[in-house]
């Protein structure tokens, strides 16, 4: 069953149990307080008659508070000794009753309802008799059904301008969804990526559910053209040291048996070429781990010292570390961690001849790293891209050096799943500096 259609039924339906419900209400209602009327009015009737007849049965005195077609009757001291008082032969088939409290009744003779009250008449606390006046209350029964046949006609009314309501009702409600779901069946069918028109002055619970699902196709559509470009960009780097590795085995098969020189040069080539790959695949498996983090606390000074030990012995630079303070405890995930100071570090000596200065700093409760080179630069309209996976400012530098463009969206990726933040400051000419900073939880 469509959703338009259960809106209808379950819409219809809760309103007709509704109007049903208010309809019995009210006849309940209408029916109870119409009866106690007509119970006062009989008290009213037996305590006139009381006062101002009493037992005597005089018919002349009685007559004037006789109901209109109702009846009269007096109980002499016992239950056999009644005097009736009517025009209404019919309702002294009434069943006679001797009480001692006073009560009301409902009776039914020939189809007819009949309400009747007695009242005791007592004196010095003896019982003397009773009086008892009675009264049909078709009159009552027959506006009961008069009302009923009002509340039914308004009820089935309702019921039908509701069918058209309900209708209208559906359609608001399912039109973003019809849209959306419209939208979802053109994206299928032609593969591009639709978002949804959405009302400016629409505020509800579905244009909210519309506008996430426009933000879920923008980002869908981003996640899409940059695996493109991603795979594009991961294909051509892995097509340059396989073509080159190709072309030396070639020449190994043709001419590398005999000429030395020849054998030797291209085991070299191939050698290199392997390890360009080995670095490339390493590399985009680090940007597809999502890894658990290891957290534990840190002391980041000797950390970031050790790091700049170890190159400082491998590339024949200098790179100093400056702290202030001389020690910093933060948590961490220590080989994460290490492995961003690893590219920033790396990255710094590849781009520059000069000494690389690592300073580490703690101000008002945030955690600031900084990697600074005196090398070539970076120009300004490159800088937004730095982080983007095989953006390379220069290309056929980036060649020379070995990078593939993917150390510094590494560094980022690892830097925002530390809960940190990661900017570059850089001038062509003059250097860069990479500027991490954490904040510090007390």
């Amino acid at each position: 069953m469509k959703i338009r259609t259960k809106i209808q039924w379950y819409s219809m339906l809760f309103l007709t149990v509704m109007l049903l419900m208010l309809s019995i209400l009210v006849a309940i209602a209408f029916f109870w307080l119409s009866l106690q009327r007509e119970q006062e009015f009989l008290e009213e009737q037996a305590q006139l008659i009381e006062e101002n007849v009493g037992l005597t049965g005089r018919f002349s005195d009685i007559e004037p508070m006789i109901p209109d077609d109702g009846m009269v009757r007096i109980y002499h001291g016992k239950e056999n000794a009644v005097s009736p008082f009517t025009e209404e032969k019919e309702l002294l088939a009434l069943k006679t009753k001797y009480v001692s409290d006073d009560d009301f009744e409902m009776s039914k003779i020939d189809g007819e309802y009949i309400l009747t009250y007695r009242l005791p008449v007592k004196n010095k606390e003896q019982q003397q008799g009773v009086i008892e006046v009675s009264q049909p209350i078709e009159s009552v029964i027959d506006h009961l059904a008069m009302l009923t046949v009002v509340l039914l006609a308004m009820s089935l009314f309702v019921i039908f301008l509701s069918i058209f309501a309900s209708k209208r009702l559906a359609t608001l409600i399912l039109k973003p969804v019809s849209i959306m779901s419209r939208t979802m069946v053109e994206i299928e069918q032609s593969g591009q990526f639709k978002k949804i028109p959405l009302p400016d002055k629409a505020k509800d619970e579905l244009e909210q559910m519309g506008a996430a699902f426009n933000r879920m196709m923008a980002r869908l559509e981003q996640n899409y053209y940059q695996q493109q470009q991603f795979l594009s960009d991961a294909s051509h780097e892995l097509k340059t040291p396989i073509t080159v590795i190709e072309s030396y085995a070639s020449l190994l098969k043709r001419w590398g048996k005999e000429e030395a020189d020849i054998q030797e040069e291209a085991v070299e080539a191939i050698h290199h070429e392997a390890l360009r790959m080995k670095e490339l695949t390493q590399n985009l498996l680090q940007v597809a781990s999502k890894k658990n983090l290891s957290i534990e606390k840190v002391e980041i000074v000797s950390l970031c010292r050790q790091v700049a030990r170890n190159f400082s012995q491998t590339s024949n630079r200098i790179v100093q570390v400056i702290a202030k303070p001389e020690e910093v405890t933060y948590e961490t995930d220590v080989n994460r961690f290490e492995q961003v100071l690893i590219i920033l570090v790396d990255n710094a000596l590849k781009y520059s001849e000069t000494d690389v200065t690592v300073s580490i700093e703690v101000s008002e409760e945030v955690l600031m790293i900084r990697v600074q080179d005196q090398g070539v630069g970076i120009p300004k309209q490159d800088i937004p891209h730095v982080f983007e996976r095989f953006y390379r400012v220069d290309p056929s530098r980036t060649r020379s050096t070995g990078g593939s463009g993917l150390g510094l969206s590494i560094a980022k990726s690892i830097v925002d799943s530390l809960g940190g933040k990661i900017a570059i400051e850089s001038e062509v000419g003059v250097g860069t500096t990479v500027n991490i900073s954490f904040l510090i939880k007390f």
